[in-house]
């Protein structure tokens, strides 16, 4: 094995919580439709998630958020970026996206209140900051890390999301290199990201280590390149 060089780690599950966070946020949300008009929390997240699903679909870009693993959640509640139609991650898309999708979920359960969507819609967004957070000791760990190697980040999605991720959850600072697989155009298990991360650092494939939470895009992304892994999954699950 070639002397280690550089870390590289994932962000999404594997630095910061990503899918009970979510949960968390729309049923803070969905409580607002409950306190005026009492609909199910519960029942309406069932229904976020199809419409999402549906809504998402339709766009001209669905081929390029499948590419790069751009999240119906992520566009519910995060930035835009300034990439215009390559992307479909410009405001006026991603801003009607989070429109026509509360619109459908609230009629969905008998109500039309386009001050009651406007609510949630900021509502969720605030949410959802609030609870970038990282997993407990993360911040240690990679002061300790960083002493001894470069870092870098590569993760799957929109640019502006995964960096606006880092940002408030106060980790930006560690990492060298950050490449999204927007940036790229494909995302993790195929070879590009990771290679991206690897010249911006300057080392071979053999000379860094990949942690991550997913066994496909992370482990097995990494094995393909020759590169040596660490499985981190604090779900547990592949």
């Amino acid at each position: 094995m070639s002397e280690l060089k550089a870390v590289i780690f994932d962000l999404d599950d594997t630095l910061v919580p990503e899918m009970e966070p979510e949960r968390d946020a729309l049923l803070v949300v969905c409580g607002l439709a409950e306190a005026k008009y009492g609909a199910n929390p519960t029942q309406m997240l069932k229904t976020i998630d199809e419409s999402c699903q549906r809504l998402w679909a339709q766009w001209e870009t669905p081929i390029v958020y499948s590419e790069i693993s751009y999240s119906v959640w992520e566009g519910l509640w995060g930035p835009s970026d300034s990439l215009g139609s390559d992307m479909g991650n410009d405001p006026e898309t991603i801003g009607r996206y989070k429109r026509e999708t509360w619109d459908e979920v609230l009629a969905a359960h008998g109500i039309q209140d386009v001050t009651l969507r406007d609510e949630i819609i900021e509502r969720h967004r605030a949410e959802r900051v609030k609870r970038l957070v990282p997993y407990s000791g993360v911040p240690e760990v990679l002061e300790q890390v960083k002493e001894q190697f470069p870092l870098a980040i590569v993760t799957n999605g929109s640019p502006a999301v995964q960096r606006f991720k880092l940002n408030e959850s106060g980790l930006t600072d560690y990492f060298e290199v950050v490449v999204a697989s927007g940036d790229i155009g494909i995302g993790k298990p195929r070879p590009e990201p990771f290679m991206a991360a690897l010249d911006q650092l300057g080392v071979e494939a053999s000379e860094a280590v990949m942690i991550g939470n997913s066994w496909s895009s992370d482990i097995q992304g990494a094995a393909n390149l020759g590169m040596p892994s660490i499985w981190f999954n604090a779900e547990g699950l592949p």
